[in-house]
């Protein structure tokens, strides 16, 4: 079963800035000093997501974008470390 969307209301300072209410925040799982990203689509819906730095979050959207990079194990062919001459 899929969840009512939840609307969290921001107002905007006359320096144009706003402040993440604090059920956002838990969400999103940021705090101060933290970094959010804001991404506009091609609707004009804007998204926010947390965009502090996770190597595996990054890893995951570079394969979204190229694909996979893992390659196939190579064949060294004989035991390239033998020690038998």
């Amino acid at each position: 079963m899929m969840k009512a969307p939840v609307k969290v209301i921001s107002k905007i300072t006359s320096k144009n800035q706003v402040t993440v209410p604090q059920s956002i925040r838990e969400v999103l799982k940021v705090g101060s000093n933290d970094s959010i990203q804001w991404t506009i689509g091609a609707n004009g819906n804007v998204t926010v997501k947390n965009a502090n730095d996770n190597l595996w979050g990054v890893v995951k959207e570079q394969k979204a974008i190229y694909g996979s990079v893992d390659t196939p194990e190579v064949d060294w062919g004989p035991d390239v470390e033998s020690e038998d001459l």
